[in-house]
C-alpha cells in the first residue's frame, strides 16, 4: 500500500526551537503575509486546524508530557508547526492544538496516533496519519489524505479528491471532478450526485454509493470480495456494465433487464438506462452488487 508523506526542505529544520512544559498552555502567533504551505508534523492528540481571513498563522492549545519543545518559524513561504518528543513513556492526556491559518495557504499534515479536523481551506489540504481519524469539510482545491486504521471523513469539499485507508472507513459527499478512493477492508461510501470521475477501489470492505450520476460523468467501483451497493437517486442516466466473476449475486432493481450466467459462474449484465449519458462500471470477483432506487 502507498503511504503518503511528505518531506519538509532543509532549510526548515535548521530554525529555532522554544521548550514547553508539560500540561503547558501555548498561544502563539506568526505574521505570514505572504505564506503559501503550511507543514503540520504532530505525532499523537487532536489537532485542528481552521481557515480565516487574518495574515497571521495562530498556534494555541495544551501540550501533553511527550512534547519536548515546538517548533513554529516562518521562511519565506513556507511555515512549519512540529513537535519534537521525549522518549519517556507516557500516561496523561494528549496534546489538543489548535490553528489559525490564511485561507490562502494550503496545509500539509503529518501524524501517527493524531486526529486531525481541518475546515474552511479553499487552498486544499494533503496529509497522513496512522491510527487518527480525519474529518474534513469546506476544504477545496485538492483533499488528498491517507490513514492507516482512522477513518477519514470529507463533506462539503470539492476539486480533486485522493483517499486511501487500509482498515478505517471513508465517507466523502461535495463537488469533486476527479475522485480516487482506496481500502483493504475499511467500508467506502460516498454521493456521487457531483462527481464528474470516480474511481473506488475496494478489496474485502464494502462500497456503497448513492445519488445521481451527473451527464457525461464517469464511475467505476471495483472490489474483491467485498458487496458494492449503489442507492440511485432519480432517474439513473448512463450506459451500465455489472459483472461478478465467481458466484457473486447481481440485483438490479431499476430496469427490468437480468443478468446473464457464464462459465465458473460468472455474471454479467449490460443495460442502457435513461438517455445513457454517463458511464457505471461495478465489478467484483465474489462480492455481489446490487442497485436500488432509493425510494424503494
Amino acid at each position: 500500500m502507498k503511504y503518503y508523506c511528505f518531506k519538509f526542505l532543509p532549510f526548515l529544520w535548521l530554525i529555532s526551537t522554544f521548550p514547553v512544559l508539560a500540561g503547558e498552555m501555548i498561544k502563539r502567533s506568526i505574521l505570514v503575509p505572504d505564506s503559501e504551505k503550511l507543514y503540520i508534523e504532530i505525532t499523537r492528540g487532536f489537532v485542528k486546524v481552521e481557515g480565516w481571513e487574518g495574515s497571521e498563522i495562530s498556534l494555541q492549545g495544551e501540550l501533553d508530557d511527550t512534547i519536548k519543545e515546538i517548533i513554529f518559524k516562518n521562511k519565506g513561504s513556507k511555515t512549519l508547526i512540529k513537535a519534537v518528543i521525549t522518549e519517556a513513556d507516557h500516561w496523561g492526556d494528549e496534546s489538543v492544538i489548535k490553528v489559525f491559518v490564511p485561507t490562502t495557504t494550503r496545509v500539509y499534515f503529518r501524524g501517527v496516533n493524531t486526529s486531525f479536523n481541518l475546515n474552511n481551506l479553499p487552498s486544499g489540504a494533503n496529509g497522513s496519519t496512522i491510527s487518527g481519524d480525519v474529518k474534513i469539510k469546506n476544504v477545496h482545491s485538492m483533499v488528498k489524505v491517507n490513514s492507516m486504521s482512522g477513518n477519514i471523513f470529507v463533506e462539503k469539499s470539492s476539486g480533486d479528491a485522493e483517499l486511501e485507508s487500509v482498515s478505517g472507513e471513508i465517507s466523502l459527499s461535495g463537488s469533486f471532478t476527479n475522485t480516487l478512493a482506496k481500502s483493504m477492508s475499511g467500508n467506502i461510501a460516498i454521493n456521487i450526485s457531483d462527481n464528474e470521475k470516480l474511481s473506488i477501489k475496494n478489496i474485502s470492505g464494502d462500497t456503497r454509493i448513492s445519488g445521481s450520476i451527473k451527464n457525461g460523468a464517469f464511475v467505476e467501483l471495483s472490489s474483491v470480495n467485498g458487496d458494492i451497493e449503489y442507492d440511485v437517486e432519480g432517474q439513473l442516466n448512463a450506459q451500465c456494465e455489472l459483472e461478478t466473476k465467481f458466484g457473486g449475486k447481481i440485483t438490479n432493481g431499476v430496469t427490468a433487464d437480468l443478468p446473464k450466467e457464464s462459465m465458473l459462474n460468472k455474471k454479467t449484465l449490460s443495460f442502457e438506462s435513461g438517455d445513457g449519458s454517463g458511464q457505471l462500471l461495478m465489478s467484483t470477483v465474489t462480492g455481489s452488487i446490487t442497485i436500488n432506487r432509493k425510494d424503494q
